[in-house]
């Protein structure tokens, strides 16, 4: 039973992953994605969270691109020393 719920905490977090480099920025939850926070009748000021753009990034999403790109740069730098091997060049 406990095999199953570990599988199921790794899948559920392998989809939050993928989401979440796939989908980095999300709708501002203070402004609800419109932009402004609606203050009185006519006065619309701009989202202070963010600043009218009406999206902002979603947690987690920085360490997971920052890991993407460790990984792929990990890989090419093995690559490049496996070609130096080849080439007999140190």
């Amino acid at each position: 039973m406990s095999a199953h719920l570990v599988l199921a905490v790794l899948a559920i977090l392998a989809v939050r992953v993928g989401f979440l480099y796939l989908a980095p920025f999300g709708p501002c939850p203070k402004c609800k994605g419109t932009g402004h926070i609606k203050r009185g009748p006519r006065r619309r000021p701009v989202c202070p969270r963010c600043k009218g753009q009406r999206r902002i990034q979603r947690t987690g999403s920085r360490t997971v691109h920052r890991l993407a790109r460790k990984i792929r740069h990990g890989r090419q730098a093995a690559a490049r020393y496996q070609q130096e091997d080849r080439d007999g060049t140190p």
